[in-house]
């Protein structure tokens, strides 16, 4: 229970930044910032900032840790990373401070089965990297600007956020009218098909004369083979099976024919893990260059059916056989072409564009969004995230929902001025587990 309790803060509670990241106001310390009665400790700003800085270094590693790191200047201003994340902080703080307001406007009470499963985690953090003693787990959390109780409240404020978040919004979105959710998926997704050409070679396993395998895509021990061809004989005029028992198919050279379209290889791996590539020579780049370029000159613009006729034929990629209907993407998708995706955001439906990227050559077409798509199973790798079941989309407009509804609190916090010339990143602790 604990654990699915914790994924599903590590879901609901993104804004800016993962809102696993936040800090709690608590009964002691001074007083950050307000809103009427709701308030923030000073203290709970400095466990939020030692978060961050964590962060950071997991990105920029332990050169984070020096202060020569956070009095670089970033930007043309002036501005150093010390200031750039100190004020990223502040903001963000901000924006929880308004969600645990609202949540004691509505009224709402943290059910106790959370606030058991809080304490159970803040004991096991304590037996298990302080031996059981609460002074040596403050000591360890004193480079964070907070004890043992501070930190149990920050969960609990977590706990209290993400509650809001399914009181509003519903966990699955249940609660967001069927408008809300049809027009965020016409606002943000933009949907496209791709001829793909690559400009190098993918290696794959190879059969005697050098060609690439195909295997069946239900049972990947099989080979796929095209059974319309010939059944290969021995000298005796005998059929020739395979290890698995299968009958072999040969083409007219007396190669194997293999069913490409209902099968599928099987990428050779380097050490890393990695699947192997070699470059084109400079006549498979031509040829590649030359094919691309003759396919663009048949697409017409807004023939989505010339189109989807040159993509079953002609495209390298077999994401497209995969999913029929297309990619559905956001302008922030992590799509390994970011090229294709701000093309995509430039073109109008029904637009054709050639595109470059390091893995070769696109030539996209702008689909029109269909209605729902985002609930269509047969689009759930882009909506539904596969470790929690749940939309991601719907998250994210989860997010912003709840954004727009915090803004006038925020508006209301008051900051004791004083306090933020006290505190910034550069003086906290890297908190990589707190």
């Amino acid at each position: 229970m604990k654990k699915a309790f914790i994924r599903v803060l590590a879901l609901m509670l993104v804004l800016a930044i993962a809102f696993t990241a936040f800090s709690a106001c608590s009964s002691k310390g001074k007083t950050f910032m307000k809103i009427e009665d709701t308030e923030m400790s000073v203290n709970m700003f400095q466990l939020f900032l030692s978060r961050m800085k964590g962060t950071i270094c997991s990105s920029y590693g332990e050169e984070a840790l020096d202060d020569s790191f956070w009095d670089t200047v970033m930007s043309a201003d002036g501005a150093t990373y010390n200031d750039h994340f100190t004020s990223q902080v502040l903001e963000n703080t901000k924006t929880y401070l308004a969600a645990l307001h609202l949540f004691e406007q509505e009224g709402l009470e943290l059910p106790e089965s959370y606030i058991e499963e809080i304490d159970e985690q803040i004991d096991e953090l304590i037996e298990n990297d302080a031996d059981g003693s609460k002074n040596t787990f403050n000591s360890i959390l004193s480079d964070f600007g907070v004890n043992y109780k501070m930190l149990r409240e920050a969960y609990i404020i977590e706990a209290k956020i993400a509650y809001l978040n399914d009181y509003l919004y519903g966990s699955d979105g249940s609660k967001i009218s069927p408008v809300l959710l049809e027009e965020y998926y016409q606002n943000n997704y933009a949907r496209f098909k791709q001829v793909f050409i690559y400009t190098y070679a993918l290696v794959y396993d190879t059969d005697a004369d050098g060609n690439d395998i195909w295997y069946s895509i239900t049972n990947p021990k099989k080979i796929s083979y095209d059974t319309t061809a010939t059944p290969k004989k021995d000298g005796n005029d005998n059929i020739v099976k395979d290890a698995n028992g299968d009958t072999v198919y040969v083409d007219e050279e007396g190669k194997i024919a293999y069913d490409k379209k209902n099968g599928k290889r099987n990428p050779k791996l380097g050490s890393n893990g990695y699947q192997l590539t070699r470059d084109y020579t400079t006549e498979e780049l031509r040829a590649a260059i030359d094919r691309a370029q003759l396919i663009a000159e048949q697409c017409v613009e807004g023939n989505y059916t010339l189109f989807d006729s040159l993509v079953d034929k002609y495209s390298e990629d077999e994401g497209m056989s995969e999913y029929p209907g297309g990619y559905y993407l956001t302008a922030e998708s992590d799509y390994d072409s970011p090229e294709v995706v701000k093309a995509l955001f430039e073109m109008k439906e029904g637009e054709i564009r050639t595109v470059n990227s390091d893995y070769g050559i696109h030539v996209v077409m702008k689909y029109e969004l269909d209605e729902g798509g985002y609930a269509d199973k047969d689009n759930s790798d882009f909506f539904v995230s596969t470790k929690t079941g749940q939309y991601v989309f719907i998250s994210k407009l989860r997010e912003e929902l709840l954004a727009q509804t915090l803004k006038p609190y925020i508006d209301k916090i008051e900051i004791d001025e004083t306090l933020i010339e006290e505190v910034d990143i550069k003086s906290v602790g890297a908190n990589f587990y707190y």
